[in-house]
């Protein structure tokens, strides 16, 4: 049976009810009988406030509520085309006013809900409040403020919110004025949770006190009212919004608020109570008995043929008899199979509606929590009554919906920024990306290093990044390469060398493990090999980088960061300068990458336990300690690589971090700055 809904009105004046039919800027209708296509079946409900008193701006809303009812109901498709249209014709006739006028400016605040069957559609603009009522709890719309409120009638551009909810037998829906708003959610629960209209009208009083209000109260109901109108047909709001009188029974308090009821046509007589556990029973002895029927049916059906064309042979009545035999057994079965089907289907579903209404409760907890450790436990919790659900429905788009919300509610307790990425090239399965560098400039070359394959690929830039069926990815350098007298052997980094005073031209440095750089210089694309002496000295080289044209080498084998100072195209060692010194011991060893500061040479140091020092002339200027009281408060858990970014104080540093699937940033002071996340939530 398809939801009816019971609709009450209270419209309070400093404490005091009114005894008034027509509350201003109030709305509750039925399709009219020349409803557009697919409007015939949509309920609305529409709750307006203007700046001003009610009374001063009566006649206005009262043309706005004409506008808004006329249009939804002529405009076919979508619920939300209609509403959106609705809405902002609403609004361009209020901004025309405003405009023309010399009076005083009217802007507003407008709540639009659609009840189509089990479903309800809600859209809201300007600062608006409304509840929805669960036997679990109460949702809000919107969930929390805005961050910015566009009123109704001051600009032509809208800010139209967009909610969407299923409903069952026993929710209720309460639109009011955003005075309201200030009220906690708990307080209205005696109004919305397992409440009869009647009843929550008279709690709605004592909630307002003495303050001024007008609200729609809606109770979505499956069962016919106790009491109609003569008619054959609820009471429904006219088209114009004013409801009709409420029924003389049961008795309501006099004039204080006004119940209708708005649904499909329903039959006066009631029906009575139905044992749901002795109708299933029933229906499936009467299954059984219609299937044994059924069978003893066949057998005298095959009986029969058996008489009528007798054969001379066994093997003709062998093959007469195999398909009445095959009837008599087997509809009994597949009627069986069916029977159970519906059964096994009727508990699936059952059992989604359940974990759904367990997410959507635990989801407003969440919403509702006190602490950010509470809303996030909340949250988790959610994600896990989420995946059982989606077990049972893959592909649900509510269950989606709901899962955004929970990681949206999840970035904002932690400060993480989404970022959208776009794909440049797709590398072969094959391929084990271990170093990544950029050329100069901001559409710089991409120059990647598959460590697997032990090759080095270029990533053209510039406008191509947009499609990435045009980036190809071209192989600059490769293992066994002859580069001039060296051959190439394994390639364990690569890092931007630009131009100074003893390299005339930018290139890409790569550091070859059998004792040499290797650069490519993209302007004429020739390569070159120089040696770096002590490289007997290397035990496990695993990054390189740079600082006033000098060279470093992270060695944890060592353990050492060794220091090679530039002479020409080539390097050279200076005595006692070999490596760089530390006033305490480091912890090179479990050191997964470096960085250095180019103005003033200081060291920052990324360990593969998550932590992250920064030395100024070999001494400790802070820690991971120091980061961790700044606001970081996920600690980094296995990060594999760091760069500093930016010029002079305006650098930052940013840590690649795998094991949090995110990428944090820093300032040079240690002090935690924000962290990013791909829009995809996988990290």
């Amino acid at each position: 049976m398809e939801l009816q809904a019971v609709a009450g009105q209270l419209y309070i004046v400093n404490g005091q009810a009114q005894k008034s039919s027509n509350t201003p800027g109030l709305l509750a209708q039925s399709a009219p009988d020349k409803a557009a296509r697919g409007r015939e079946r949509d309920f609305l409900f529409v709750h307006l406030t203007l700046s001003g008193q009610p009374e001063e701006t009566s006649v206005m809303a009262q043309d706005l509520l004409d506008t808004i009812s006329s249009r939804f109901y002529e405009v076919s498709g979508s619920v939300t085309a209609a509403l959106r249209k609705a809405i902002t014709e609403c609004n361009q006739l209020l901004l025309r006013y405003n405009l023309g006028s010399s009076e005083l400016a009217r802007e507003g605040a407008l709540t639009c809900a659609v009840m189509r069957a089990n479903e309800l559609f809600l859209a809201q603009t300007g600062e608006s409040f409304a509840l929805l009522g669960h036997n679990f709890g109460i949702e809000r719309f919107p969930p929390s403020r805005p961050n910015s409120i566009t009123p109704l009638g001051r600009t032509a551009g809208l800010d139209i919110r967009y909610f969407h909810n299923w409903l069952q037998a026993g929710d209720s829906l309460l639109l009011a004025d955003p005075r309201l708003s200030h009220i906690p959610t708990e307080a209205f629960n005696p109004v919305l949770v397992d409440s009869a209209v009647e009843d929550g009208l008279e709690e709605l009083e004592d909630i307002v006190g003495q303050d001024s209000a007008r609200v729609i109260l809606v109770e979505f109901t499956d069962e016919a009212p106790g009491f109609l109108p003569d008619a054959d047909r609820p009471a429904v709001a006219s088209p114009s919004g004013q409801q009709l009188p409420p029924p003389t029974k049961p008795p309501v308090r006099e004039s204080d608020s006004e119940v209708v009821a708005v649904g499909a046509a329903t039959p006066t007589t009631q029906l009575p109570n139905i044992d749901v556990e002795t109708v299933e029973t029933t229906a499936r002895k009467a299954t059984s008995k219609a299937a044994l029927g059924l069978s003893r049916f066949t057998g005298w059906l095959a009986d029969l043929l058996g008489k009528v064309y007798p054969s001379d042979r066994q093997e003709e009545s062998s093959t007469n008899w195999a398909i009445p035999t095959f009837i008599a057994i087997g509809i009994p079965i597949i009627v069986a199979i069916v029977v159970s089907g519906v059964y096994l289907q009727r508990g699936r579903v059952a059992r989604f509606g359940e974990l759904k209404n367990q997410a959507t409760s635990t989801l407003v907890l969440a919403r509702e929590a006190s602490t950010p450790s509470k809303a996030e436990g909340y949250y988790r919790d959610t994600l896990s009554i989420l995946s059982q659900a989606e077990e049972l429905r893959p592909g649900n788009g509510d269950l989606a919906s709901m899962r955004q919300e929970v990681f949206n509610g999840l970035d904002g307790l932690s400060g993480v920024a989404r970022m959208a990425g776009n794909l440049i090239h797709q590398f072969d399965l094959e391929s084990r990306l271990t170093s990544l560098t950029l050329g100069d400039g901001q559409n710089g070359d991409i120059y990647v290093l598959d460590g697997l394959n032990n090759r080095v690929y270029l990533v053209a830039a510039g406008e191509e990044l947009e499609n990435s069926e045009s980036v190809n990815a071209e192989v600059i350098l490769f293992e066994e390469q002859v580069v001039g007298n060296h051959i190439v052997g394994p390639i364990q980094d690569l890092m931007w060398r630009p131009s100074g005073n003893q390299v005339t031209r930018d290139g890409l440095a790569a550091l070859d493990l059998r004792g040499a750089l290797i650069s490519f210089f993209p302007n004429f694309g020739d390569t070159r090999a120089v040696p770096l002496a002590l490289s007997s000295d290397w035990v496990q080289p695993t990054a390189i980088t740079s600082f006033n044209e000098r060279l470093y080498i992270l060695d944890p084998g060592a353990p050492a960061i060794w220091r090679y100072f530039a002479e020409g195209e080539g390097f050279t060692i200076t005595e006692g300068q070999q490596a760089i010194e530390f006033v305490e011991d480091a912890e090179l060893e479990n050191v997964v990458d470096l960085a250095i500061y180019s103005e003033d040479g200081s060291v920052i140091l990324l360990y593969g336990d998550g932590r992250l020092r920064r030395y100024v002339n070999g001494r400790l200027l802070w820690n991971e300690e120091v980061l961790g009281a700044s606001g970081l408060e996920q600690p980094l858990i296995a990060p594999v690589a760091i760069k500093i970014v930016g010029q002079g104080l305006n650098s930052s540093i940013f840590v690649a971090d795998p094991g949090t699937d995110r990428i944090v940033q820093f300032s040079l002071g240690g002090t935690f700055l924000a962290q990013y996340k791909a829009t995809d939530f996988e990290g």
